[in-house]
């Protein structure tokens, strides 16, 4: 039996004010192609996107605020994406993309000889100073990376920086990869 600490909330109320990630979220329907996802803090913890996302669908993360740090939002893909999307921070604010992200292709399933000769992995970092608000995804294209299985974490270290990390996989069976940061992450967000 543990001994209860009395008054350790007392003060300021501190403990209810810890960001939490345990909801879950399942984006099952496909947007319009200027659409998008807005994430709230209430959905921090596990999105999963069986939807298959139409070309030019954005997934907007909340502002980075002292409320926000600590949440951490793992997005997984489920559904196939129709071309092009992107994963957002507000333009308002200062909160920047840093982190490092791996890129791997993953085949089409036709049984191809998938990890042929050319390259089949690679890393993308962003750092603070590249001051990167957007993540760009396609499945099919080897530069973004985006297909079923792309497993993400965005962590909300402080109102200046939401770490992210994980695995983006392309759906190519025997394409080089080329994912770079100066492609992968931008400076415009939503």
């Amino acid at each position: 039996m543990s001994i209860p600490l009395y008054g350790l909330n007392k003060t300021g109320g501190s403990l209810d004010s810890v960001a939490k990630s345990t909801g879950y979220k399942d984006i099952s329907v496909v947007t319009a192609g200027d659409a998008s996802h807005t994430l709230s803090a209430d959905d921090a913890g596990v999105v999963f996107i069986s939807a298959a996302l139409a070309s030019g669908a954005v997934i907007k993360l909340p502002t980075a605020t002292a409320d926000t740090i600590g949440l951490r939002y793992r997005i997984l893909f489920g559904g196939t994406m129709a071309a092009a999307a992107k994963i957002s921070l507000p333009n308002a604010g200062g909160a920047v993309f840093v982190g490092v992200v791996t890129q791997e292709r993953c085949g089409n399933g036709a049984g191809i000889a998938e990890h042929a000769t050319a390259v089949r992995m690679t890393t993308i970092v962003t750092t603070a100073a590249l001051a990167e608000k957007t993540m760009e995804l396609d499945e099919n294209d080897v530069t973004f990376g985006g297909a079923i299985g792309t497993d993400l974490t965005f962590e909300y270290a402080s109102e200046d920086v939401v770490i992210v990390s994980g695995k983006t996989y392309v759906n190519v069976a025997s394409s080089v990869i080329d994912g770079l940061q100066a492609t992968t992450f931008t400076g415009t967000g939503y």
